[in-house]
């Protein structure tokens, strides 16, 4: 064999070997970190009670990240004993829900096109475009007329920034743009969520990783938990 063709042998097999060595440490084939755009969203609540726990010691923030693989939300709260994690992976269209209270940990991982755990879906949804306009958070919104065939109400978009399936984790999925302003019911949980806060930062790609110290569950075990923290059955 010449020469040449086993030096250049020798040259490719070393660029596969660093190529290998390069990709140890990443996160599922993605970099350390990513680009996200961040929207934080006040709480409201629609009652006065959840169960047994006045609504005015639950979590009063959202935080959410829009980035180009994932779109993670978080709402953290009571003392730092509770904390609910929506990760969706845009590209296998699967929502894993992560929930932490009071020291258990657990986790579901959803199926295709299914919402997260606890997330009440919507029976039927039609929807219109008034293109009247608004400032939510900082972010150019529209508003949007929704009919359930039960009630009517209005959520507002923006198209400052885009990201494929933006809403998979509500039951607003079908609409292409990120919600700004919007209701949303967690089991019997009504609430009302609006963004106060929007910026550009860079985070780890680790945040959309299920911690080590997390046990899985089936849906329905969770949806059991999640039901028992909220109601006063």
């Amino acid at each position: 064999m010449p020469i040449t063709v086993v030096r250049l042998r020798l040259f490719t097999c070393s660029l596969i070997f660093i190529f290998l060595l390069s990709g140890c440490g990443r996160f599922g084939g993605l970099s350390k970190t990513m680009e996200a755009n961040y929207l934080k969203y006040r709480i409201e609540y629609m009652d006065k009670m959840a169960g047994d726990i006045p609504t005015r010691f639950l979590p009063a923030q959202m935080d959410s990240y829009y980035t180009k693989h994932f779109v993670l939300t978080r709402i953290e709260g009571l003392f730092n004993q509770f904390s609910l994690i929506q990760i969706a992976d845009l590209k296998r269209k699967k929502v894993t829900t992560l929930l932490n209270f009071f020291g258990n940990r657990v986790f579901y991982k959803g199926t295709h096109g299914e919402l997260p755990a606890g997330i009440k879906e919507l029976e039927q949804m039609e929807y219109r475009l008034t293109g009247d306009k608004s400032v939510i958070g900082g972010l150019n919104s529209e508003r949007i007329e929704i009919d359930t065939g039960k009630e009517q109400f209005d959520i507002y978009i923006t198209r400052d920034f885009s990201v494929r399936q933006p809403n998979i984790v509500t039951p607003y999925h079908t609409i292409d743009s990120p919600l700004t302003d919007f209701p949303i019911q967690l089991s019997k949980l009504k609430m009302h969520l609006s963004c106060i806060g929007f910026e550009s930062k860079t985070v780890e790609s680790e945040l959309f990783k299920v911690p080590e110290n997390y046990r899985s569950v089936s849906r329905l075990e969770m949806e059991e938990i999640i039901n028992s923290l909220f109601t006063k059955e």
